[in-house]
Formats: C-alpha cells, sequence, structure tokens
C-alpha cells in the first residue's frame, strides 16, 4: 500500500472518529442503560493505536484483563465450575424428568400458564 499523505491523514481521522465514537458512546452509557465501561475500554484500545497516552491509559486496563485470565484459569477455581455445572445440569434434568412424570410428554402443565397468560 502506497503511503502518501491524503490516505495517512484519512486513517488518523478515521481512527480518531471511530475511538471518539466509542469513548463518548461509552460515557453516555454510564448514565443511560448499556455497556459504557466496555465501550469507554474499546474506545481507548482504538485510540491507542495510534496515540501513546491511550497506550499508557491501557496499561492497567490490560494488568486487570491478566488477572482476571489467570483467576479464571486457576485449576482449583476450573474444578469448581465445572462441579457447579454438574449440580446445576442435573437439576435441569431432575426437573425435566418430573415433568414428563407428571405430565407425560405434552405441553399440558403450561395450558395453566397460558390461560393465566391470555386472560
Amino acid at each position: 500500500m502506497v503511503k502518501n499523505p491524503a490516505t495517512l491523514l484519512v486513517w488518523h481521522l478515521l481512527i480518531i472518529s471511530v475511538g471518539l465514537v466509542f469513548l463518548i458512546s461509552g460515557l453516555i452509557m454510564l448514565i443511560v442503560p448499556g455497556p459504557g465501561t466496555l465501550f469507554i475500554i474499546l474506545g481507548v484500545f482504538v485510540l491507542s493505536t495510534e496515540y501513546s497516552w491511550a497506550k499508557r491509559a491501557m496499561g492497567p486496563i490490560r494488568s486487570i484483563i491478566e488477572t482476571a485470565s489467570r483467576w479464571w484459569q486457576d485449576p482449583t477455581l476450573r474444578r469448581i465450575r465445572r462441579q457447579t455445572l454438574a449440580i446445576f445440569g442435573l437439576v435441569v434434568a431432575a426437573m425435566v424428568g418430573w415433568y414428563t412424570y407428571e405430565f407425560g410428554v405434552s405441553f399440558e402443565g403450561f395450558r395453566e400458564l397460558e390461560e393465566f397468560l391470555t386472560r
């Protein structure tokens, strides 16, 4: 790709625009419902491709992400997550078994709920 001043200017303006849109959207979403923190991080990440101040701002964010990643990959916690998922699966299987035993393979059990909701 030929790097002439016009394409570099367009590229810098595109990076600034996208980064600021994410950043401003994130700030707005801190007030209204939405993933504001995520959009702020995305905005700083986009701006960090061009600006050193944004790279320095990404330093603490990277360390937090690395800490969370190490925590998530901890073998003890991985075993606890597996056990929790297995217990949840057994509870769901027991509920499905009870429903099938009580009502058979039909949706009769939901008929009362349907009548209640359509009143």
